[in-house]
């Protein structure tokens, strides 16, 4: 298939997938008290940030696989043992602490904890089909768990008269880990099967893997929970200092702005295993492409978002939430420039094998977010937040842009100029669609 499109069926799909999670807000929304539903976006946050972590060592496998696609078999036999070994290692502690130790656990670190497992086997499964290069399957597996859920959320929506808020929230939970389940199952499947070999199956250790995992893996890891962190700081902030109902209201927000965040990866899913295997001036240049596209896809998606979200927030949520749309408009500019720096932190973790550079890239980030913060969201509660996310992704994507010409002695031009041939795809996409309709009307 080629890169257009591939491009144009990517950016179908994580436009499917994120607007299936803005209707999981919407019907959490109205499924589940301002509270509980503000507790239950925490509880995804602190599982996501542990799932990033060790995405670190499982992006190894997707690293390798593009590298070095012969020895597919030794690396997923490595990455069997390695991630089923510690889904089982994290239950077993989890039970531990629970019914053995009789820890007090939060319930939002015990649900948080329960999902751990099944959603590092689905995150592997992920890297394992990105790292084949299977782009149509990868958008397949990730929307799995989103839908899944979704229609658990339908359900409950139909039956919420029949349940009390408490069980509400305990079925929200048990239904959320049961999709990741279900996906991991679905995504491990069928990335054995197209490894093509019966052994892809099987837990081996293999030495010069271990090294990988450890080493490349080891850093990657803590590159991701500190793009995470990163990420969410914002939120975490707004769940620290403020009350549980704004909150809630800010993490409508957040949901609502993350479409953009989506959509905007498409490109960077397209070019993952060329940016990994070409040749570094290769690289230089598809990097540069790949970042101006990414930034005219983001501002040509934020336009419409601006124009018809606000007031789909009004009329879609109930009226708690209405708070929501002025931190959502300051959210959206930073999250541009987030999907645009994401493309440089790729091409140094997976071009330049360099996590350590995403690490001090994200970290920088971090500190200008949370000093924002800290002077902020005592004052403006979740627009505070918001201001603090946008300027920190601003601020961080112009130390990136410095960074990437200096390092690649190029002009930073070449990932801010817009080129006409960056209009291409585009229009593509565009006549594809008009055809597309055309047929449907005849």
């Amino acid at each position: 298939m080629s890169t257009s499109r591939q491009t144009f069926f990517t950016f179908l799909n994580k436009g499917m997938l994120s607007v299936v999670s803005l209707v999981n807000s919407i019907l959490l929304a109205h499924l589940l008290l301002p509270g509980d539903r503000g507790f239950f976006q925490a509880t995804q946050t602190y599982s996501t940030t542990g799932t990033a972590v060790v995405g670190g060592y499982t992006g190894y496998y997707a690293y390798a696989l593009s590298r070095d696609p012969d020895e597919a078999v030794p690396t997923v036999q490595m990455g069997n043992l390695f991630v089923f070994g510690l889904s089982l290692l994290t239950l077993g502690v989890v039970f531990a602490l629970r019914h053995l130790v009789f820890a007090h656990i939060p319930a939002m670190w015990w649900w948080a904890a329960i999902c751990l497992p099944v959603a590092f086997i689905y995150n592997y499964g992920t890297k394992i089909l990105q790292g084949l290069n299977q782009i149509s399957w990868l958008n397949r597996a990730n929307n799995a768990q989103p839908l899944l859920f979704f229609a658990a959320c339908v359900v409950l929506f139909l039956m919420r008269h029949r349940l009390s808020d408490a069980s509400r929230l305990s079925l929200t939970y048990y239904l959320w880990i049961s999709s990741y389940l279900v996906a991991a199952v679905f995504t491990m499947w069928i990335s054995y099967l197209l490894v093509r070999h019966r052994q892809s199956i099987a837990w081996k250790f293999h030495g010069k893997n271990w090294r990988g995992t450890v080493d490349y893996g080891g850093w990657l890891s803590v590159s991701n929970g500190v793009n995470y962190v990163n990420y969410r700081i914002d939120f975490w902030f707004v769940q620290w200092l403020c009350t549980p109902k704004i909150l809630s209201v800010y993490g409508i927000a957040v949901a609502a702005s993350e479409v953009l965040v989506h959509i905007s990866t498409s490109v960077s899913s397209v070019v993952f295993k060329r940016m990994t295997g070409a040749e570094r001036s290769d690289a230089i240049t598809l990097t540069e492409a790949a970042t101006r596209q990414t930034v005219l896809s983001s501002i040509l998606v934020a336009i419409l978002m601006y124009a018809f979200f606000p007031a789909l927030i009004l009329v879609a949520f109930p009226k708690v939430y209405a708070g929501a749309v002025l931190p959502f408009c300051i959210l959206l500019p930073g999250l541009i420039a987030r999907a645009a720096r994401n493309l440089i932190i790729q091409y140094a973790t997976n071009q330049l094998a360099n996590p350590k550079t995403a690490i001090w890239m994200n970290g920088v980030s971090i500190l200008i977010n949370a000093l924002f913060c800290v002077i902020l969201v005592p004052t403006f509660k979740g627009v505070g937040g918001a201001i603090a996310s946008t300027v920190s992704y601003i601020i961080s994507y112009a130390i990136y842009i410095v960074w990437f010409s200096r390092v690649n002695h190029v002009s930073p031009v070449g990932l801010l100029r817009v080129k006409k041939s960056d209009w291409a795809p585009y229009l593509a996409v565009w006549n594809r669609l008009y055809r597309m309709t055309r047929l449907s009307r005849t």
